[in-house]
């Protein structure tokens, strides 16, 4: 067998070594700071960019804000990152109310002139629909802004329409629109309490953003908008034309009234029953319905409801039930009683009773579990279910399209259940003024 000889490392062979793992270091250093410049370079232009675009924007009297979530979060951490707005990525979304907007003629030509490149997207202005209008103008709703042809960052801009009830309002993106872009805003319509404005210094820049950004970050979890479809209302009223009765000539007065009083009180509804069908199907009360149904979170009742109602001029017509179950109340003002239903939890499901006055028979109405929307309802802005088809097959089945002119409380509904009885002690506590 012959042994091969054994080679001994030189020191040219170690030199050389030594040498490549320099060369492999310098390379490993150079790409971090490559990499390093890029987001450097990245956090700069989106700076630039806010700086210039506001700026222009204020020198024509319109006021640009700040609504990205994530900037202001950073706002209001104890501590503030090195740049702020730089938390954003390399997409910011700023607002604009619709008033100051209306302003921007000149303004496109400064920004033309600052080498800004605007993509507008439009909506139908829903201020304008209804089941007797359909083809209504577009508005100006979302912006997709950038600097130059090769931009890394642009600016997402949201045009905020004031609404009647005083309410603000942003329109849903078409989903092509954001395929592959991570938008705080767009997915879908958006409503809010009107805020005002505060100015302050960021990242070496004055801006603007909602007062009080704390209220304005928790409006924006609770912010989902659906708009009452009013094809649907359209075909339904083609087929059952609209008359009027007291509920569709007093009922949004009364609506409006009962919101003013649960708003000052901090408490939370919905539409429910009957009244949610109406505005689902047809946009509006149904005419041969006798009241208004709301729901309330049993947790969200408290003793200061009542006299709360009362002293906005509503009649007391009863009170039902335990706070512990199947608890309801009644009230009344321009000929229309509003029944106040207060809703309780379960693990899969949602509930709330009624009761028979005549024989203190109980009832159960089971509910599926959802969200709350806002939605916009004979003036008012108002939450429902949402989505909203579940509920409504729920309560009215899959004949729900139908007009039914009698309606049975303690038995025509889907989801209505016998629910045994009240002892006579307990029915004695009820309050019955009718």
């Amino acid at each position: 067998m012959v042994q091969g000889n054994m080679r001994i490392p030189t020191r040219d062979c170690r030199s050389s070594k030594r040498t490549l793992q320099m060369i492999c270091s310098c390379l490993v250093i150079a790409a971090v700071c490559a990499v390093l410049r890029h987001f450097t370079l990245r956090k700069e232009n989106l700076v630039n960019l806010v700086r210039t675009f506001t700026s222009t924007c204020l020198h024509r009297d319109i006021t640009i804000f700040v609504i990205e979530p994530v900037v202001l979060r950073s706002l209001l951490a104890d501590s503030k990152p090195h740049c702020v707005l730089c938390s954003a990525g390399n997409v910011i979304t700023l607002g604009v109310l619709d008033a100051d907007w209306d302003k921007r003629g000149s303004l496109l030509q400064d920004l033309s002139y600052h080498g800004f490149f605007l993509q507008v997207m439009a909506s139908p202005d829903p201020r304008l629909l209804s089941s007797r209008r359909l083809n209504v103008p577009s508005i100006p709703t979302h912006y997709r802004i950038h600097q130059g042809l090769r931009f890394r960052s642009f600016i997402h801009l949201v045009v905020f329409y004031k609404r009647a009830d005083n309410f603000l309002w942003h329109s849903a993106l078409e989903p092509s629109k954001t395929t592959g872009l991570n938008l705080s805003f767009g997915r879908h319509a958006g409503a809010y309490d009107r805020f005002n404005l505060q100015g302050m210094t960021v990242d070496g820049i004055r801006l603007h953003v909602p007062h009080t950004v704390e209220q304005f970050l928790v409006q924006v979890s609770q912010s989902e908008f659906t708009e009452c479809d009013y094809k649907r209302a359209q075909r339904y009223l083609e087929q059952h034309p609209k008359f009027n009765t007291t509920i569709t000539q007093y009922g949004p007065r009364v609506l409006l009234k009962a919101k003013s009083v649960l708003d000052s009180i901090g408490v939370t509804f919905s539409l429910s029953s009957g009244t949610c069908l109406g505005w689902y199907r047809q946009c509006d009360f149904i005419a041969h319905s006798p009241d208004i149904d709301i729901e309330v979170p049993i947790q969200e009742f408290h003793t200061s409801m009542i006299p709360a109602f009362l002293k906005a001029g509503f009649e007391l017509l009863f009170v039902a039930g335990k706070v512990s179950d199947s608890f309801t109340i009644a009230i009344f003002a321009f000929g229309v009683k509003i029944d106040v239903y207060f809703v309780y939890e379960e693990r899969t499901h949602l509930w709330y009773g009624g009761t028979e006055k005549a024989t203190g028979r109980k009832f159960k109405y089971i509910l599926p579990k959802s969200k709350l929307c806002w939605t916009y309802f004979m003036g008012v802005r108002v939450r429902v279910p949402c989505p909203a088809l579940p509920y409504i097959l729920t309560n009215y089945g899959p004949k729900w399209n139908t007009s039914i002119k009698r309606w049975d409380w303690r038995a025509s509904g889907s989801n209505a259940k016998a629910n045994g009885m009240w002892s006579k002690e307990d029915r004695d506590s009820f309050i019955y003024n009718i």
